[in-house]
């Protein structure tokens, strides 16, 4: 098993901690990030398989900062993340290269099972 680098962009502490005590479990490597700076400073300096990004960001919306990241690293593969029903923001988000996006709250099992369907890796 390959262990990931794995960037989450979400504004609440409890995402990033969920995050890291799952995923850092099978010894993946996160990097949680809280806003729009932080976020593009991570895509800027760091090498990422995945990245889960929050649609719903206070400084920015999550359409918005994929559009960014996107422009940064077109070929990472992004799944967004909302607690809201936001059908037209997830069709943009997948308009522009989102691979998947996940309903809060979700368990460790959707996040393997996307993180397979999107970089094809077990974890």
């Amino acid at each position: 098993m390959k262990h990931l680098n794995i960037l989450v962009v979400d504004d609440k502490k409890v995402i990033g901690d969920f995050f890291n005590l799952t995923m850092g479990y099978y010894g993946h490597h996160i990097t949680v990030v809280h806003d729009l700076p932080q976020t593009i400073e991570a895509v800027k300096t760091k090498e990422f398989d995945i990245a889960f990004m929050d649609m719903m960001m206070p400084d920015r919306d999550g359409v918005e900062i994929l559009k960014e990241v996107k422009a940064i690293n077109p070929g990472l593969a992004v799944v967004m993340m909302s607690g809201y029903s936001l059908d037209e923001k997830r069709k943009q988000a997948s308009l522009l290269g989102a691979v998947n996006c996940l309903k809060k709250p979700f368990e460790v099992d959707d996040i393997r099972r996307v993180v397979k369907e999107a970089i094809n890796q077990e974890i």
